[in-house]
């Protein structure tokens, strides 16, 4: 039941009762119920759009007509920190604001149905590198696409979706450790540019490596894509974490999940 006509069945009985009100009082409870509900209504469909959401759609519309080579991190970031308010509200809005949303976050894939999304598109946005972007863009859009490819759902790429909010890790392979040289290479040659997002990659990266249980491998397969991390980094301060859970592994002593199914 909503909220006025919960109201409107109290009022009944209020207007019903062994000791009617005066036809004054009824006209001022009339009244009061007609604003109560209004502004209930008011106040469940009031959602605003955050402002930085038109000064993100300022920016790239700035950036796509300007001549020459200009950086895309400035708008990039707009975007990046703009994005947990949108997703935060997507759900409240109404059909009109979402659609406004998705006009104005260019660049950005907004989705509200399940699970609820707002992140890059970053097919679009290494595009826009090679374009008019700086080579530090370009490199950046480059491993980030690499890491988290549009098509994989709100995952990265070493989390291979099984639903729509889990996934089991893909520990096989040398997929990880080229991840990890490619930001760790990034991060060398700029350190300056895309800091933020470029070490946030590097940390999910790693707490992967050390937390992670599920695993879409059997259990050799999931040890040796570890030790491809050994070898690659033996001096990272994570690597004997790394070299521990390679020996529970083969002890048989481990907390992985292997041929891991989520959800």
């Amino acid at each position: 039941m909503r909220p006025c006509d919960r109201d409107a069945s109290d009022r009944g009985r209020l207007l019903t009762s062994t000791n009617p009100p005066t036809a004054l009082f009824r006209a001022l409870l009339a009244v009061a119920f007609a604003i109560s509900c209004i502004a209930t209504q008011v106040s469940a469909a009031g959602v605003e759009i955050p402002p930085a959401v038109a000064d993100y759609a300022s920016a790239m519309g700035d950036l796509q007509t300007s001549r020459g080579k200009s950086p895309i991190e400035p708008v990039f970031e707009a975007g990046m920190q703009v994005s947990p308010q949108v997703q935060a509200i997507l759900p409240d809005l109404t059909e009109s604001q979402y659609q406004q949303v998705q006009r104005q976050m260019q660049g950005f894939i907004v989705v509200r149905q399940e699970p609820t999304i707002v992140r890059p598109s970053v097919d679009y946005f290494r595009t826009l590198a090679r374009k008019q972007g700086t080579k530090a863009d370009r490199d950046f859009f480059a491993i980030y696409s690499r890491t988290e490819p549009d098509g994989n759902g709100p995952f990265p790429a070493y989390i291979q979706q099984q639903t729509d909010e889990s996934g089991c890790t893909r520990f096989d392979g040398k997929l990880m450790v080229d991840l990890d040289k490619g930001w760790m290479t990034f991060r060398t040659m700029y350190p300056d540019a895309y800091a933020s997002e470029a070490q946030g990659e590097i940390d999910s990266l790693e707490t992967e490596l050390l937390t992670g249980i599920c695993s879409c491998d059997n259990s050799g397969k999931t040890a040796e894509g570890l030790q491809a991390f050994i070898v690659a980094f033996p001096d990272s301060p994570i690597t004997p974490k790394i070299r521990n859970r390679i020996a529970q592994i083969r002890r048989g002593k481990s907390s992985f999940r292997f041929n891991c199914h989520a959800g």
